[in-house]
C-alpha cells in the first residue's frame, strides 16, 4: 500500500522488516526488488528479483518484473528470455504481452494494440479502488496510450474512447491531437467531434485565440448534425424508457447553444468576441444543412454540416467555393424561373403573350429575375442575402448576421474591416477594406469566395451590397422610431443611392425607399399623425429623382389635402397653414377635386379674416387668388356645381370688398 501510494522509503522500511522476519520467503524480495525499481536503482533491483527466483517457491510475477528491469537497463535479450519463460510458466497479462511484442520486433501496429489494451486493462483492474490509486491508475493509463499513438496514429474506431483516457490521465494536449487528427481523417464522425469539442471548452484557462476558435468550429459543427442528435435521442431513450421525439431536437439544440454561450469569455483573444463568432458559425451551419451540407469527400461523401471555420481547418476552402458557387446558380436559377413562369402567366391573363424565354419581353421585374440581379424587398422584412451560403462562409457572415439580428448600423461598422490582422497592418487606415491580392489567407478566412477568379472584387462588390441593405434599413429605422430623424432618414437613403449608383442598382434603390416611405407614411396617415406623415414624405422626396417622385407626391398631395382641411376645421384655428398645404396640394395634384374645393373655401374664410383684421387689401388679393384657383381647377372638372358656386361666391365677395374703403381712404 505504501508503495503504490508512492511511499518508497517507507514501503522499503516495512519489505526488510518482512524479510528479516522470513529470510527464506520470496515475497519480500520480490517486492525489494519492485521497490529498487521505483528508485530507479536497476542494479539493485535485478538482484533481489534474481534471488526471490531463486527461493523454494517464486512469486508469480517476478519473472515478469525482472523482464521489465532488463528492458530498462538496455538488456532486451535478458528481458525477452525472462518473458518468454514467464509466459511458460503462466498467460502473461496485457501489458506483459505488449512489451514482449516490443522486444521481439513485432509491427508497430500490433504492439500499439497491445499498449492499448493493457491501458484499458488497467483501468479495469483499478474500478472502485481509492483516489490515489484511481488517479494513478489513469495516469498510467494515459502514458500507455500516448505511447501507443507515437507508433500508430491511427486507432480506428476508438478514438473518442482513447482520447477521454489521454484526458483524464493529464495529457489534454495530446488528446486534443489525437482527435484533430481522427477529425481531419473523417470530419463527418460527429462522435470524434463531439468529443473534441469538450476537449476543447473544458480546458483549464489560458486558451488562445486559435483554440477558441477551433472550439467554436467544432460546437458549430456538433449542433446541426443530424447524426449527432438521432445518437442523442436514441440514448436518452434508451436510459429513461421512452421514445424520445425528433420534435424536441430544436429546443434541445436552443439549450445547448445558450449553455455554451454562458461558458464562453467575452474576450478569448480571437478577431471577434466568441459570443458572436459561435453565432456566426452555427447561422453558416444551419444555412449549410437547408442546402444538405457539403459533401465530405471529392465527388460526393457523407455530407458535412459546419461553419467557414471547420472548412478553413480541413483545408477545403477551394472546394466549397465552388460548392458555393453552384448553390447560389442552382438558387438563382430556380428563383428566375419561378419568377419569370409568375410573370408570362400574369401577362398571358391580360392578353399579352410574350415571346418565351426572352427576357426583353417580360416586364422589369421578371428581366431581373431571368438575368439574376438581386432586387430588394423592402416589405419582405429582411434583404435575400440574409440567406445567403456565399455571404455566410466569409467575413461578410457578421454583417449578414447583424443584418438579420436587425442591427444594421452595426452590420455597417462590421463592413468596415474585411482585411486579415496582416493585410491592415500592410495597408494602414486607407486602403482597401478587403485583403490584398496576393493575401494567403483570404481562402482561409472567404472560403465561400474561395475558387473564383475575381474573388477580391466579388467580395469587394457584395460588401457594398450589404452596406447599401444596411443604409436602407437604418434609413427606415428612423422613420419608424418613437421620435424619427427625416435628416438622418434622407442622409442614409442618399449614401445607399451612392452605393447603387456603383452597383447599378440605382432605379432598384429608388423604389425600395419611396416603397419603404410610403409604408411608412400610410401608417402614420391611418394613425392620424398627419405632420409625421408629410415630414416622412417631403424628407424622402428630396432624396429621390423625377422618375420616383410621382408616387411620393401623390400621396404627399392626399396628405396635405387631409392636415389642411383638419386644422381648417377647427374652431377658431389660424387658416394660413391650411391654405398653405392645400396650394401644395394642388399643386401636386391637380386632379382632387375634394381638395380644389376645399381651397377655395379656405381661401374665401381667410379673406374674410383679413377684412375682419381690418386688411382690406390682404382680402383682395386672397380673393382674386381664390378666383384664379378655382377657374383653373374648373378646367379639369367642368361644369362641377361646387367648384362653380365657391367661384360664384368669391367673386361676389370680391365686389363687395371692392366698394369697402381702406383705412387710407377714410
Amino acid at each position: 500500500m505504501r508503495l503504490a501510494a508512492g511511499d518508497v522509503d517507507a514501503a522499503v522500511v516495512e519489505f526488510e522488516r518482512a524479510r528479516r522476519l522470513r529470510p527464506t520467503a520470496a515475497g519480500p524480495l520480490h517486492w525489494l526488488g519492485c521497490a529498487a525499481a521505483h528508485r530507479g536503482d536497476l542494479a539493485a533491483a535485478e538482484r533481489h528479483l534474481t534471488a526471490a527466483l531463486a527461493c523454494a517457491v517464486p512469486h508469480r510475477r517476478t519473472l515478469i518484473q525482472r523482464a521489465y528491469v532488463h528492458a530498462r537497463a538496455g538488456a532486451p535479450e535478458a528481458a525477452l528470455s525472462d518473458l518468454r519463460a514467464a509466459s511458460r510458466i503462466a498467460p502473461l497479462d496485457d501489458e506483459a504481452r505488449w512489451v514482449m511484442a516490443a522486444l521481439s520486433g513485432r509491427p508497430a501496429r500490433e504492439v500499439a494494440l497491445r499498449l492499448r489494451k493493457a491501458a484499458l486493462q488497467g483501468l479495469m483492474s483499478e474500478r472502485g479502488a481509492d483516489p490515489a490509486r484511481e488517479c494513478a491508475g489513469w495516469a498510467r493509463a494515459g502514458a500507455l496510450v500516448d505511447a501507443a499513438r507515437g507508433l500508430d496514429p491511427e486507432p480506428g474506431g476508438f478514438v473518442p474512447l482513447h482520447a477521454v483516457v489521454l484526458v483524464r490521465g493529464g495529457r489534454r494536449a495530446a488528446a486534443v491531437e489525437l482527435l484533430g487528427e481522427a477529425g481531419r481523417r473523417d470530419p463527418t464522425d460527429h462522435r470524434v467531434t463531439h468529443t473534441l469539442a469538450l476537449a476543447l471548452l473544458n480546458s483549464p484557462g489560458g486558451q488562445r485565440g486559435p483554440e477558441w476558435e477551433r472550439c467554436i468550429a467544432a460546437w458549430a459543427s456538433v449542433l446541426h448534425d443530424a447524426g449527432f442528435w438521432e445518437r442523442a435521442r436514441a440514448t436518452a431513450a434508451r436510459r429513461y424508457g421512452v421514445a424520445v421525439e425528433a420534435s424536441l431536437v430544436p429546443a434541445l439544440r436552443a439549450g445547448l447553444r445558450e449553455a455554451l454561450e454562458r461558458r464562453m469569455p467575452d474576450d478569448a483573444g480571437t478577431r471577434v468576441a466568441p459570443g458572436p463568432l459561435l453565432q456566426r458559425e452555427a447561422d453558416a451551419a444551419k444555412l449549410l444543412a437547408a442546402v444538405g451540407g457539403f459533401p465530405s469527400a471529392q465527388g460526393g461523401g457523407v455530407p458535412l454540416f459546419c461553419g467557414p471555420l471547420r472548412i478553413a481547418e480541413l483545408g477545403r476552402s477551394a472546394e466549397f467555393g465552388a460548392f458555393a458557387a453552384a448553390q447560389e446558380a442552382r438558387a438563382l436559377h430556380t428563383g428566375a424561373a419561378h419568377t419569370a413562369a409568375q410573370q408570362a402567366h400574369a401577362l398571358r391573363a391580360n392578353g399579352f403573350h410574350p415571346v418565351e424565354d426572352t427576357p426583353a419581353a417580360l416586364p422589369p421585374g421578371a428581366t431581373a429575375a431571368v438575368t439574376g440581379h438581386p432586387s430588394i424587398d423592402p416589405a419582405a422584412g429582411a434583404p435575400p442575402t440574409y440567406t445567403s451560403l456565399t455571404y455566410a462562409f466569409s467575413e461578410l457572415g457578421f454583417a449578414q448576421l447583424l443584418l438579420g439580428l436587425g442591427k444594421p448600423g452595426d452590420a455597417l461598422a462590421a463592413l468596415s474591416e474585411l482585411r486579415c490582422p496582416s493585410c491592415r497592418a500592410r495597408g494602414g487606415a486607407g486602403a482597401a477594406a478587403v485583403c490584398e491580392p496576393d493575401c494567403a489567407r483570404f481562402d482561409e478566412l472567404n472560403p465561400g469566395y474561395a475558387g473564383l477568379p475575381d474573388r477580391h472584387r466579388r467580395l469587394s462588390l457584395d460588401a457594398r451590397g450589404l452596406a447599401l441593405e444596411a443604409r436602407l434599413s437604418m434609413g427606415r429605422d428612423e422613420l419608424t422610431a418613437d421620435r424619427p430623424d427625416f435628416t438622418a432618414a434622407a442622409a442614409y437613403w442618399r449614401r445607399a443611392l451612392v452605393h447603387s449608383r456603383e452597383l447599378d442598382r440605382y432605379r432598384e434603390t429608388q423604389t425600395a425607399i419611396v416603397d419603404m416611405a410610403l409604408g411608412a407614411a400610410r401608417s402614420a396617415h391611418y394613425e392620424g399623425r398627419l405632420t409625421r406623415a408629410v415630414a416622412t414624405l417631403e424628407a424622402t422626396r428630396s432624396v429621390i429623382g423625377a422618375n420616383e417622385r410621382g408616387r411620393l407626391e401623390g400621396q404627399l398631395a392626399r396628405v396635405l389635402a387631409d392636415r389642411g382641411i383638419s386644422v381648417a376645421n377647427e374652431e377658431d384655428g389660424p387658416l394660413d397653414q391650411p391654405a398653405a398645404d392645400l396650394r401644395r396640394s394642388v399643386a401636386f395634384n391637380p386632379h382632387l377635386l375634394r381638395t380644389q374645393v376645399s381651397l377655395g373655401i379656405v381661401l374665401r374664410r381667410l379673406a374674410a379674416a383679413r377684412w375682419g383684421s381690418g386688411s382690406l387689401s390682404g382680402a383682395r388679393d386672397t380673393l382674386r387668388e381664390a378666383i384664379d384657383q378655382l377657374t383653373a381647377a374648373l378646367e379639369h372638372f367642368p361644369d362641377d356645381p361646387d367648384l362653380e358656386d365657391q367661384r360664384e361666391a368669391a367673386v361676389a365677395d370680391l365686389d363687395h370688398v371692392m366698394w369697402q374703403p381702406d383705412e387710407s381712404e377714410r
